[in-house]
């Protein structure tokens, strides 16, 4: 007989498997890891995009009556605001939501606050109206917007 039969070098050998199995490992480890990142952001973007309809319901709406209307009182102790057409908006603290008038625009408000300023801009006077609002239910589900509103000054 041949001694070349009886030595086979096919095949990979104990080492080469174990690094195999150690690269493979990584692997699974690294894609596990960016996977368990991922859905858990999938789930705070799901929960973002809830509380930013709020927001966006409570926005459109005080837009409409912001460019509508040239004058605005408002009283920061009861968080309401009165338009001079009698639009008025109130912050309820006891069910953390938003009413213009009678029907609740906003849920999930955890702070609100309201003011004015009147600033002159080339001989015209700008009423502005601030509102800084937090809506969400935890702090990474937080939508945190301080806006200011110009009313109609023409």
């Amino acid at each position: 007989m041949n001694k070349k039969y009886f030595k086979s070098e096919k095949g990979i050998t104990l080492m080469a498997l174990t690094t195999y199995i150690i690269v493979m490992l990584i692997v699974v480890g690294i894609v596990a890891t960016v996977s368990t990142f991922f859905y858990g952001n999938l789930n705070i973007v799901k929960d973002s995009a809830k509380y930013s309809c709020e927001f966006d319901k409570f926005n459109s709406s005080i837009i409409s009556d912001v460019k509508s209307n040239k004058h605005v009182n408002v009283d920061n102790d009861n968080k309401t605001i009165i338009f001079e057409d009698g639009t008025t908006y109130k912050y309820n603290d006891s069910d953390d939501g938003i009413y213009r008038g009678q029907n609740k625009i906003a849920s999930h408000v955890k702070y609100f606050t309201i003011s004015k300023k009147m600033i002159v801009i080339d001989n015209v006077d700008k009423e502005i109206l601030t509102i800084n609002i937090i809506i969400g239910d935890s702090n990474k589900n937080l939508i945190n917007k301080q806006i200011d509103y110009t009313l109609k000054y023409w």
